[in-house]
């Protein structure tokens, strides 16, 4: 039996120089960045881009605690990157997400209140909810 072109191409994941450039991607921990990785694996273009990503913790429990899952994914959407369009809630399910291009006003919004060239040099510290600008020394933790 011969192989289709479509069994030879092997999938990749895009990711924009100006999404990841921007403040809000900055933001992100490693580990927020690698769940959006794992979800944006699951986007199909060759269905027209199906944008219902479903990312439970039982396929990323040998990554992190379910603490942290919850953590990360709630991060990406504070950053929006991804959005909630179903909650499982009560129902037992997995929430049903999908990308978002709102991290575009996010990452304005950041520049405003902290500088971009700051976040560049790692002058300040990355943005997230336990900082602010009183808690910006110019020097990380480690560097005290």
């Amino acid at each position: 039996m011969k192989k289709s072109k479509r069994d030879k191409i092997e999938r990749f994941v895009l990711l924009e120089n100006y999404m990841t450039e921007t403040a809000a991607w900055t933001a992100l921990s490693d580990r927020a960045i690698w769940l959006y990785l794992e979800l944006k694996k699951q986007f199909n273009f060759s269905q027209g881009g199906d944008s219902h990503l479903c990312l439970p913790y039982s396929k990323v429990a040998w990554r992190m605690s379910r603490g942290s899952y919850c953590q990360k994914m709630e991060e990406l959407c504070r950053y929006g990157f991804i959005r909630i369009v179903e909650h499982g809630g009560l129902l037992k399910r997995p929430n049903i997400y999908a990308l978002s291009d709102t991290w575009k006003g996010v990452s304005k919004k950041i520049v405003d209140k902290e500088g971009r060239e700051a976040i560049r040099l790692g002058l300040t510290k990355k943005p997230c909810s336990r900082n602010n600008l009183k808690n910006l020394q110019g020097k990380r933790r480690w560097e005290r």
